[in-house]
């Protein structure tokens, strides 16, 4: 025993309980009473007090007394640090152990998320060989599987609905292709083939049905070619109309004044091949000729015993006599009908030479005019009443055989010509005054060419043609024995056998062209103007062939050997996007709620595209699209022949088919959602044999399910492990976002998973789902009052399910394409898009955040806040915000969202849709909404890192980047948090073994801040505008950590 002065108890005191200071917002309490040391000096202390043990004075730690209160000292240690445990165990951000966190979730509804099964489509290929099935069935479950990168296993995905599929359907192209008919102002032709045989220079001719129906209509064009692009087939082959040629026009089609339209009904092309001339083109000129020749050919007697008449017209004709088309052509072949004149050419004069300036021609019913008095004819409008010439050709037909004696009055000077001899030549000015001239040996019914020349120099103008003959007195040659030359057949200047009835022929001066379709090709001999050769006499349909070119043989040109140039169809203008695509062929059977995959190429975001992609937007018309083969690159010519090289970019997208639209060879489908690509028409393919897919293997449970076990009236509360893990959950438009694969069926009777056993009457046929750490499903029934008892039976517990969970189901495009479940008929299959939305079970750090989401909406959302809670905690998601906007008519709410680990959501995923899915069913259907995933920024960083002595600095270095990876990683970063240096100097100064940090910069893409003030920033949902940027997530880039470790 020890009294009180002994001394022994001097310094020591009570150092338990230690007091707790727990402010809000910490990831662990402080609950620990005391530790070893502290409850022993309590102990030590308790001794000295008014008790029993006063008497115990030593404090020598080797005293039995002592040691037991040491022990005792140590077991409180134990008991206070467990005691600190169970605390922080009972409080969801405290908690550390799965179980706690699992049970904690469980006390408001929820559990551990299992994880979410990728999701894809898979893109089937039926055979399409003679024989083969025009169409297939795919079951539920059909298989496919992946084919591993480095360090992947195989991952099996199945379809989740049948599919009815055409091989049809397998590569469906879109309406790439529009008719390229001629259109007003256009000067390029599209034609078939590579080898239409054009060439720079050649004519070429655009008609219509407006021309065969009306001979007077002037809806045709002649044009020349300028220049020829050749456009291969994207498909070598060897068919000649395979591929087109671009043909651009020397001037545009259609006329401005006056407004004439080019051909519209059923227009057709031809090419001109061949050009001629007419008969006498190539004839010496007149006036080069030795006078004895040209008096010669006039019929003027000029040899020495002749007596030439004073007025020989030898100097002053111009041209050859009878140097028109109505003198070459042949006279008409009717010898039946009458007659109706002469036809007039009508010239003005300049008083010394005649037959200058053409005013206009028309047919004369006879010559008997004297303007001194009453013309006999309407005077020619125009015609100045002096100084003017006429030439009048045609034929006279004979009433009677034998001689006949022809008349002609003149006021001033006249010439006639009857069957080609000069009966009058009195080529002068002169008062009015008769000549005469006999023709013989002329035939009954005979048509004879006759040529009258006049000239009137003065005064009033006189001219009379009259005739007499056997039975026949003197009197006016009447108007149907006188037939004109309006011609309709012309002789060219050699023979052409290949300008076939039926085709076309272009009659062209340098002011003038003219169009006739040819009648009749007669192989013909014409000597003439000292010419002598074989032509083709061509009848001719059409107009102004007298009028124009009757005394316009030397230049006029001839084009004919008309080839018909079968139409091409050029690319399509513009893009296809929007959700209104045209397919190029009639698919009937397309019905609504089919999912499309859509591939081709699009323009990549390359800098040098931005001229074309501006150009393809503003649906400027294309004239050719060539790809090249490395199918990066390709070639566009635009309409004005403009060309473009542009880089190209392969994209693929699915999109859900609204409705099918089919007439007239066309269908038209409207596709549920916008196009995410722009793409060139001629690379689109459609693929309607497509299906949903998820990751996950229903191994042979397909063909007999898995026994479970068997059920035990007797038993309460019966537990069955499932054989195989993990199980699959696929993306679902719940609330929770998933929806199990598991199927359960007792006695062939299917039970239905609850949540809870609490809330289950004795009769309700349900089961309790619990996965344990390692993915064991643990299946438990119920007791007969919370939930029926299984009933008794051996192996009558079955179940079907499939097994596959996670992020090793996110695959690439194209990666799953084995077929391990073939149906008949199929050939392939792939994924046309990433399988993604792939998400681990959720660890307790996890579900520490989205637990209370689902208490903060309770499955429904009204405000702002509730957009973004629904979707955080919707599965598969790993980050979301929710904004106002406003749109220029009221306020709208821009989700943003983004996949697990910072996974981008694509707007065709199974997710995507199903998130979209379950919040339209549970928000206010007036509010405008709009989900988009979210952008990711990298920033990198370079820095000196001061390391303390006796530290190894790679290590050091090593845990610098990771606390750099895990501050400004995807779990802690936030939409539209910006950085600034000083926040990262900080993370990396807090790192043990780091003395000193020196940030030199930070980079994020093109922009470069200097060290510790330097800021980058992140934006959050926005204008830019008429487009709504999605909010930006800065993230650092661990490829882009530049350390330095500095000595001083």
């Amino acid at each position: 025993m020890s009294d009180a002065d002994c001394g022994c108890c001097s310094g020591v005191k009570a150092l338990t309980p230690v007091d707790e200071l727990n402010p809000p917002g910490q990831t662990a309490l402080v609950y620990r009473v005391g530790t070893q040391g502290r409850f022993l000096a309590s102990e030590r202390a308790q001794l000295s007090g008014p008790a029993p043990l006063q008497g115990l004075s030593t404090r020598a730690s080797d005293d039995p007394a002592l040691a037991l209160l040491d022990a005792w000292a140590a077991v409180l240690d134990v008991l206070g640090f467990y005691q600190e445990r169970i605390i922080n165990e009972g409080f969801l951000r405290t908690a550390t152990e799965r179980r706690s966190v699992l049970e904690l979730g469980r006390e408001i509804g929820y559990e551990l998320r299992p994880g979410v099964a990728a999701s894809t489509y898979l893109a089937f290929t039926l055979e399409t060989a003679p024989g083969a099935p025009l169409t297939t069935r795919i079951d539920v479950g059909t298989k496919a599987q992946s084919v591993p990168e480095q360090d992947q296993q195989a991952q099996v995905f199945e379809t989740l609905v049948p599919l009815q599929a055409y091989a049809a359907w397998n590569a469906l192209a879109v309406q790439a292709w529009q008719d390229a008919l001629p259109q007003w102002g256009g000067s390029t032709l599209y034609l078939q083939g590579q080898n239409t045989g054009l060439a720079r220079g050649d004519m070429v001719l655009i008609v219509g049905d407006e021309r065969l129906d009306n001979v007077g209509s002037e809806n045709w064009d002649v044009r020349r070619v300028a220049s020829v692009k050749v456009v291969p087939p994207a498909v070598a082959s060897a068919d000649p109309l395979a591929g087109y040629s671009v043909v651009l026009l020397d001037r545009p089609l259609g006329s401005v004044t006056p407004h004439v339209e080019p051909a519209h009904a059923n227009p057709r092309c031809y090419a001109l091949r061949t050009r001629a001339a007419l008969f006498g083109q190539n004839a010496p000129d007149w006036r080069t000729m030795p006078a004895s020749l040209r008096a010669t050919y006039l019929g003027i007697d000029t040899s020495p015993a002749g007596t030439p008449a004073p007025n020989v017209p030898i100097a002053e004709h111009p041209q050859w006599p009878g140097f028109c088309l109505g003198e070459i052509s042949d006279p008409p072949g009717d010898t039946t009908a009458a007659g109706t004149g002469l036809q007039g050419t009508y010239y003005a004069d300049d008083g010394v030479t005649h037959f200058q300036t053409q005013l206009f021609a028309r047919v004369d019913a006879q010559l008997n005019f004297n303007t001194g008095i009453t013309p006999a004819l309407p005077w020619p409008s125009g015609v100045p009443a002096s100084n003017f010439s006429a030439r009048w050709t045609g034929w006279v037909q004979m009433p009677h055989g034998g001689s006949f004696m022809f008349f002609v009055t003149s006021d001033d000077g006249v010439r006639l010509w009857v069957n080609g001899t000069l009966l009058v030549n009195a080529w002068q000015s002169q008062s009015p005054i008769t000549y005469s001239g006999t023709a013989n040996n002329l035939s009954a019914g005979q048509k004879v060419p006759i040529v009258v020349e006049y000239f009137q120099g003065g005064g009033p103008s006189t001219l009379v043609l009259e005739w007499s003959g056997p039975l026949t007195a003197r009197h006016v040659i009447p108007a149907n024995r006188l037939y004109p030359s309006d011609v309709h057949s012309v002789h060219l200047d050699a023979s052409y056998p290949k300008w076939v009835p039926g085709s076309w022929a272009v009659l062209a001066v340098p002011e003038y062209q003219e169009l006739y379709q040819i009648v009749e090709n007669a192989e013909s001999a014409r000597t003439a103007f000292t010419l002598s050769s074989k032509t083709s006499r061509l009848t001719l349909n059409g107009e102004n062939l007298d009028e124009v070119f009757n005394n316009r043989i030397r230049d006029t040109a001839v084009f004919g050997e008309s080839v018909a140039l079968p139409w091409a169809q050029r690319p399509v203008s513009g893009l296809v996007r929007g959700h209104v695509l045209k397919l190029a062929s009639l698919q009937p059977d397309l019905a609504a709620g089919a999912w499309l995959a859509i591939s081709g190429q699009t323009l990549s975001d390359a800098p040098g595209n931005a001229a074309a992609r501006t150009r393809l937007l503003a649906g400027d018309a294309l004239a050719a699209v060539e790809f090249n083969r490395d199918g990066i690159n390709a070639t566009l010519t635009f309409a004005d022949g403009q060309v473009a090289s542009v880089m190209l970019a392969a994209a693929s997208e699915v999109q859900q088919l609204q409705s099918v639209t089919a007439t007239a060879g066309i269908t038209q489908i409207t596709l549920a959602a916008d196009l995410i690509n722009a793409y060139l028409p001629l690379s689109v393919s459609i693929n309607a044999n497509v299906a949903p897919a998820s990751h996950g293997d229903s191994k042979q449970m397909q063909i007999q399910p898995e026994v479970v076990g068997s059920g035990d009236g007797g038993s309460a509360f019966q537990r069955f492990n499932l054989r195989q893990a993990p199980l699959t959950y696929v993306s679902a438009s719940t609330a929770e976002g998933i929806a199990s694969s598991l199927q359960v069926r007792v006695d062939d009777l299917l039970w239905h998973e609850a949540a809870n056993l609490s809330a289950l009457t004795p009769t309700d046929r349900s089961y309790l789902v619990r996965r344990g750490d390692d993915g064991t499903v643990t299946l438990q029934f119920g007791d007969g009052e919370h939930g029926s008892r299984l009933p008794s039976g051996q192996m009558n517990v079955q179940a079907t399910y499939r097994v596959g969970i996670g992020t090793p189901g996110n695959l690439k495009p194209g990666q799953i394409n084995l077929l391990l479940s073939r149906a008949l008929g199929v050939k392939g299959v792939v994924n046309p898009v990433a399988a993604s939305g792939g998400t681990d079970p959720e660890q307790g750090e996890q579900a520490r955040a989205n637990a209370p989401l689902t208490v903060l909406t309770l499955d429904r959302i009204v405000s702002l806040r509730d957009f973004e809670n629904f979707a955080a905690a919707f599965a598969g998601i790993g980050k979301a915000q929710a904004v106002w906007l406003w749109n220029g008519e009221g306020r709208l709410v821009h989700l943003t969202v983004m996949g697990s680990d910072g996974a981008q959501i694509a707007a065709d995923s199974a997710l995507y849709l199903n998130l979209t899915a379950a919040i339209d069913a549970v928000r206010p259907a007036g509010q405008a909404l709009r989900v988009a995933p979210g952008t990711q920024l990298r920033f990198g960083l370079s820095a000196g890192v001061h390391v303390l002595p006796d530290y190894d600095s790679a290590a050091v270095l090593a845990a610098i980047k990771s606390a750099l990876q895990t501050q400004f990683g995807f779990g802690a970063r936030s939409y539209g948090q910006s950085l600034s240096g000083s926040e990262v100097v900080a993370v990396m100064q807090n790192v043990t073994g780091v003395e000193r940090i020196d940030l030199n910069t930070l980079r994020q893409g093109s922009n470069t801040v200097p060290g510790p003030d330097g800021r980058l920033r992140a934006r959050g949902a926005h204008w830019e505008g008429n487009v709504i940027a999605a909010a930006q997530l800065l993230l650092i880039d661990p490829t882009d950590i530049v350390l330095t470790e500095l000595s001083v």
